[in-house]
């Protein structure tokens, strides 16, 4: 009875997760640490809840495509960053403390937050993007890249910062984007869990499909909602995420 709530709640969370993820980034901070309540150890939390991001990737891309909302120019430099650095990532994964890492990730959350709000604009109408914003963009992106392999908690609320400040787009350009290189890295760094035999597969397929119909809600509700709706609903969401990761982790 105990084993089939877990899996019913991993499923739930997993929609859930998600949901957010899809629509405001960030999702692994819930499905994370609910895997560790349901008795995983972190490392293979980590490596489950992975697995199962497969799921969101696809159930957003589905919705995403047909509006016509991604950014393709982007999508093949985005997608090297984030393999490589995924990979990288994921073979830190056994020799850094992550949690030391989690509440500095959680500081920066929140010293951005007002950057994304001195322009009301930015993440609701496309900026402009010059070459020294574009570089910087880049290296953030490498550097979040390497952390989403390691963690993937807050690795994708900071790409949002940076692809709207550096690289100019709405909020939905970076959420429907954002999801061809997240599953490509979700698969490279899946991939070396497995090899290394820490994901746990009964979770982790759950996890995949609950994340699965999340992903697709998710990017329904940013597509319907516009861009305004999702930039509020950013904000709140770092708030949370940064308490979680400075004080919970």
């Amino acid at each position: 009875m105990i084993e089939l709530l877990n899996y019913s709640g991993v499923f739930l969370v997993g929609a859930a997760a998600a949901a957010i993820g899809a629509t405001v980034g960030g999702g692994g901070l819930l499905s994370v640490p609910f895997l560790i309540f349901v008795g995983l150890p972190p490392q293979i939390a980590i490596a489950t809840n992975r697995f199962g991001s497969v799921g969101v990737s696809i159930g957003a891309l589905a919705k995403f495509l047909r509006q016509q909302k991604i950014v393709w120019k982007y999508v093949i430099p985005f997608s090297a960053i984030a393999v490589v650095g995924g990979y990288a990532g994921a073979r830190l994964l056994l020799i850094v403390d992550e949690a030391l890492l989690s509440r500095i990730i959680g500081f920066i959350l929140l010293a951005l937050l007002p950057l994304l709000f001195l322009r009301r604009d930015t993440g609701v109408v496309r900026g402009q993007v010059t070459k020294v914003k574009k570089i910087t963009g880049y290296i953030i992106y490498v550097l979040t890249s390497v952390w989403g392999g390691f963690f993937t908690a807050g690795s994708g609320i900071v790409n949002r910062y940076a692809w709207t400040h550096f690289f100019g787009l709405t909020m939905t350009e970076v959420a429907a984007t954002g999801k061809i290189p997240w599953l490509l890295t979700s698969l490279v760094v899946s991939a070396t869990f497995i090899r290394a035999g820490v994901v746990h597969y009964g979770y982790g397929i759950t996890l995949f499909v609950g994340m699965l119909v999340g992903g697709y809600l998710g990017a329904h509700w940013a597509v319907k909602k516009g861009d305004v709706w999702v930039k509020r609903a950013f904000a709140v969401f770092v708030v949370i995420s940064a308490i979680q990761l400075i004080f919970f982790t």
